[in-house]
């Protein structure tokens, strides 16, 4: 352009620099007690400065006292000892999932979790969440933390700025006694009274140690906030109480005095040496500024970080999936594994049940109930009837019966489920055919004897055997049934089971092994003690390899003819296929055959 020239950037060059006075009652102190602003006037200045800086220091206070303390949910010492004494102890073992407590508590959803556990876990998760799959480090929690810590250190740097300039600006004014000159609605500080001098230095020191007081606790507030949805709200309230002075400047100044301080000509506080347009105090501001966010990052967010990590491996980290428990009086420790936690997986109840109980528990009506029993159809289900009892206690006494007690009880008024040393079919001539036939169907799809009888042998559907006792051969000593949960021990003297006994002959066959009582015994023994004897055992060796021998095995070790001819821990004894090697003649064996041809 013509008549202008341009210096290049890449020069050194001067630039003056000028300072203005902002609206706060810090800046309205230049002159305060003037004239012509007035006593009243002035007053409200020092009134507004003195508020001012009092909240600003109550606040510093509350943040060191109240907010910089250990938070009570991260005490590591008491984290280890929850997880000791509650987390994996016997006592708060979770019947309903099967999982341990702190599997529960770490795993789990908030319905699932006492208030603080969920409160600390879902802080911590979400603090340590990382903002980018893989950069675990890189965490939502550090990520905002330096984000709030690097805005509120640009807004600590613009106040000690502003404070920096007008200090520099009134000390560069003439001393003298204080004399404002006015040209043309502009006025103008010729000079400055040592006294006013004074007063403003020690407004300046205060400004700046307030400043200095916000910017340290506020930076330590921020770094040790720990719960996401708080730490941009946190900055925002550091933020009002650094503007505090200007609020109230605009609510309580006086209108004489705001004008007063709009009339102010800048100030001149000296000129810049810039290079390539950037100068030196640029520099070290950023510099300043980057030291001070590194710092704080390093030895506050870092270490909070690094607190949280400590926190979640104390109380979610390792094997959650066990308990414990040691005698009271003897002290030996015993522990045992549990299940990983997950709710719709319910250990108190058999696999299958779920559909069944979800169904009940939606359509339970009192109404419906009669004679003990809720009755109703439902579609895609059918007829469903569900025992009802009087009472809590009576139902916790129905459920602690266990599978070999509950088959036994047949008497009127008594915890009876109807069944008895017959087959029950689903029909109206059994009462209860409806409520304990349902079940059936859900767990088996099995709706009658004839249809359960490939469940007989399983050892975890005990109401099959109870149902249908003669399909499944617990009325027979020699039907090869191996699993006795569910029989009615009872049935043991009724005429079927005994004329069984008597009419058995004290023989051995050596082709024991192809008939298909000796088959059934061994597979019922294999598929009832897999998971809890050793594969290697002699008969688990046996069994599976289809129990290819006779009556002879059963001699091979002592203890192997005490498991095979006895009747305990429900199992059913194989007494009848090898009377002699069991020792029936010696009056030794359960179930020996005991008419004309007796072994005696």
């Amino acid at each position: 352009m013509t008549g202008q020239t341009f210096q290049k950037m890449t020069t050194l060059t001067t630039t003056n620099t000028t300072h203005s006075l902002v609206e706060s009652f810090w800046d309205a102190t230049l002159f305060a007690g003037l004239d012509e602003v007035g006593f009243a006037g002035s007053l409200m200045i020092f009134f507004g400065v003195t508020v001012s800086f009092l909240l600003q220091l109550l606040f510093c206070w509350i943040v060191v006292t109240c907010f910089l303390g250990n938070d009570n949910k991260y005490d590591l010492a008491y984290l280890r000892e929850w997880r000791v004494l509650y987390g994996h102890s016997v006592n708060f073992y979770d019947h309903t999932s099967g999982a341990s407590l702190v599997s529960k508590v770490c795993q789990g959803r908030p319905f699932d979790r006492e208030y603080w556990n969920n409160a600390l876990i879902n802080e911590i998760n979400s603090y340590l969440r990382p903002v980018f799959a893989n950069l675990p480090g890189f965490t939502i929690g550090v990520v905002l933390c330096s984000m709030a810590l690097m805005i509120w250190a640009c807004h600590i740097s613009t106040e000690l700025q502003q404070v920096g300039s007008f200090a520099s600006a009134i000390y560069r004014l003439p001393r003298g006694t204080t004399h404002v000159s006015l040209k043309k609605g502009t006025r103008c500080i010729e000079s400055i009274s040592c006294r006013r001098l004074i007063l403003l230095s020690g407004v300046v020191a205060a400004r700046s140690s307030i400043a200095v007081m916000l910017g340290i606790s506020g930076g330590m507030w921020l770094c040790q906030t720990r719960d996401v949805t708080n730490i941009m709200l946190n900055a925002v309230a550091l933020l009002f109480i650094l503007e505090i002075d200007d609020l109230l400047y605009k609510v309580l100044a006086p209108k004489h005095a705001m004008q007063y301080l709009h009339s102010i000509r800048e100030f001149e506080v000296g000129s810049r040496k810039t290079w390539a347009g950037m100068d030196l105090s640029s520099i070290m501001k950023l510099l300043v500024l980057v030291v001070t966010v590194v710092l704080f990052c390093r030895y506050g967010i870092y270490q909070n970080a690094l607190q949280a990590q400590h926190a979640r491996e104390l109380l979610c980290g390792g094997n959650l999936n066990f308990v414990y428990g040691t005698h009271p009086s003897l002290g030996p420790i015993f522990i045992t594994e549990t299940e990983d936690y997950n709710l719709t997986r319910a250990a108190s109840m058999l696999p299958g049940i779920r559909p069944l109980v979800t169904d009940v528990v939606f359509q339970f009506s009192p109404e419906q109930v009669k004679k003990w029993m809720w009755r109703v159809n439902l579609p895609g289900r059918g007829d469903l009837a569900v025992k009802h009892l009087p009472s809590v206690g009576d139902l916790q006494k129905w459920l602690a019966m266990s599978d070999q007690q509950a088959p036994e009880e047949t008497g009127y008024g008594s915890k009876s489920y109807g069944t008895f040393c017959k087959d029950m079919p689903w029909d109206e001539s059994y009462w209860e055919a409806d409520w304990v036939w349902s079940t059936v169907k859900v767990l088996t799809g099995a709706t009658s004897c004839q249809e359960a009888r490939p469940f007989c042998d399983k050892k975890d559907v005990p109401l099959v055997r109870m149902l249908c006792p003669q399909t499944c051969g617990c009325t027979q000593p020699d039907s090869g049934l191996f699993v006795d949960n569910g029989c009615r021990q009872l049935c043991q003297k009724e005429e079927e089971f005994e004329g069984s006994l008597n009419t058995t002959k004290c023989v051995e066959s050596p082709d024991i092994h192809k008939s298909k009582v000796w088959q059934r015994w061994w597979k019922g023994f294999y598929d009832k003690n897999t998971g809890t004897w050793s594969e290697d055992n002699a008969m688990m060796k046996f069994a599976k390899s289809g129990a290819p021998g006779n009556c002879s095995f059963l001699s091979s070790k002592d203890w192997i003819a005490g498991s095979f001819c006895s009747h305990k821990d429900g199992q059913r004894p194989g007494t009848v296929m090898c009377p002699i090697t069991c020792g029936c003649r010696d009056g030794k064996g359960d179930w020996c055959p005991s008419g004309k041809a007796s072994c005696k």
